[in-house]
């Protein structure tokens, strides 16, 4: 608990009221001081934001498989199920949902604060304090996510640029302080997390992972621990998210396909995707993952949703809605990976498995938060855009095949709403539980959701600021 102590401490001086700051101030700084005396205290800091990323009020369930797969219509939710049920409803003003909402805010700005504490104390800290090339790893991975964690704000609780990009969206915050941030239009924003990414992948230049010749031993060794850190790849990827939600899709093709280019990933092996024993069994496709959180309690975590003891409480999609969305019915596409393994009976019912952590598992307590499939995604989108459907579809089918669909190929002869739907099927059926789905209908301004009987606008796509922000005339 020692290690974590500044990190808890600067969270209390951000909540701090006005009043007691001086009071507070003094004593943090020396802290400071002394936490940043030595490399250890960077790494300890970075890792205390990935903790803090784990919590179930983010991406340990809210920010996945919870608040933003509901928002996707993918759940049939018992009509029991009161809070997620406000959520499919898209309610925000509800008390129980807003507490989330305001809640995944203040987590995320708490994890910035301590990323800009952080990248401040680099400015001062000579390069020579830091073993080999950490010193640019720790400011490249503090840089990226500073900007993953905007862009996540920024897809939340602003306009899509589709709709309204000149619209006030978040503060964008890059300094530790006690000034009150103003809110950033969604193109500003956007502008902002697309600088830091950039400065970041040019210091991620560092990461052992992008030195690392391709498809090399090297490489496969490095992997492990550099995709549960924002690495190389991941500001990539993110770049190519940023580009695609602003609508700038030969940038976005640029860094998907870097990424695709570079070799560093592939896809899971028919005999770990398939094992007979489910605890050697890769549902999340591991060496598909750019970027990952490891939660260590995820069994705790995900059996009241998954299970046959999560009553009322279950998330997962009806057999029928499990047929339409595998195409099981519809196109004989039964044999789908991602339909035969992400599901599974646990006494008389089917549930999603994807995130079941077997005793002794080998592939326990990964979150995947950017794969290798998405940059494929990507560039198949981007090359629609500039009349090339054949090629589009020759990326669909690459990650077809890879889910044990290589006998049902798609046509190159594909209209381009054809392709388009495909991605749109492609997206459903990978991202399924991951919370990326509600995106994409909002980065495309979908008129009407999937499931949904209310009209797709920003009152859907768009949470409410939660109303201490207000309070600060943040709007």
């Amino acid at each position: 608990m020692k290690r974590y102590t500044y990190l808890f401490l600067l969270q209390a001086v951000i909540l701090a009221s006005c009043s007691d700051w001086l009071d507070v101030l003094p004593k943090s700084r020396v802290l400071a001081d002394e936490h940043f005396e030595t490399e250890s205290g960077y790494a300890d800091q970075l890792t205390g934001v990935y903790t803090r990323m784990t919590s179930t009020s983010l991406f340990g369930r809210e920010l996945t498989f919870g608040l933003r797969e509901v928002l996707s219509q993918n759940y049939d939710l018992n009509v029991s199920n009161t809070l997620y049920g406000y959520v499919a409803r898209y309610e925000y003003e509800n008390a129980s949902v807003k507490a989330i909402t305001t809640t995944a805010w203040a987590e995320i700005y708490t994890a910035i604060a301590n990323l800009n504490i952080l990248l401040e104390y680099m400015e001062t800290v000579s390069p020579t304090k830091f073993s080999g090339r950490n010193h640019d790893v720790y400011k490249g991975e503090a840089l990226g996510l500073r900007a993953f964690l905007h862009f996540e704000l920024l897809r939340m609780f602003a306009p899509a640029p589709a709709s309204n990009p000149g619209a006030p969206a978040i503060p964008y915050v890059t300094g530790y302080t006690t000034y009150v941030t103003p809110l950033s239009t969604v193109n500003e924003a956007l502008d902002l997390v697309i600088t830091d990414l950039n400065a970041a992948v040019n210091l991620l230049r560092s990461d052992t992972l992008y030195l690392a010749p391709s498809s090399s031993a090297e490489a496969y060794n490095v992997k492990p621990a550099r995709v549960r850190r924002f690495n190389y790849y991941a500001a990539r990827a993110t770049l190519a998210r940023a580009y695609l939600w602003r609508g700038d899709l030969e940038n976005a093709r640029l860094h998907a396909e870097a990424v695709i280019d570079d070799e560093k990933f592939f896809w899971v092996h028919y005999t770990a995707a398939q094992a007979s024993n489910i605890t050697e069994r890769d549902v999340t496709y591991k060496n598909e993952h750019i970027f990952r959180l490891d939660i260590l309690n995820m069994t705790d975590i995900v059996k009241p949703y998954f299970t046959s003891s999560s009553g009322t409480n279950k998330l997962s999609p009806s057999e029928m809605q499990m047929d339409n969305i595998y195409e099981v019915s519809a196109a004989a596409l039964g044999m789908d990976y991602r339909y035969t393994y992400h599901y599974a009976y646990d006494g008389s019912e089917r549930y999603l498995s994807k995130f079941w952590q077997p005793t002794g598992g080998t592939y326990n307590s990964m979150m995947p938060l950017i794969r290798l499939s998405e940059m494929y995604y990507i560039a198949a989108e981007a090359w629609v855009d500039r009349d090339s459907t054949a090629r589009a579809v020759g990326l669909l089918n690459t990650v077809r095949d890879a889910r044990g669909l290589s006998n049902y190929p798609l046509a190159e002869t594909l209209s381009v709403a054809g392709v388009k739907e495909e991605i749109y099927k492609e997206y459903r059926k990978e991202t399924l539980g991951e919370g990326q789905l509600f995106y994409f209908y909002k980065r495309l301004n979908y008129p009407v959701i999937p499931g949904s009987a209310k009209p797709g606008n920003d009152a859907v796509y768009v949470f409410p600021l939660p109303d201490n922000e207000v309070e600060f005339g943040n709007r």
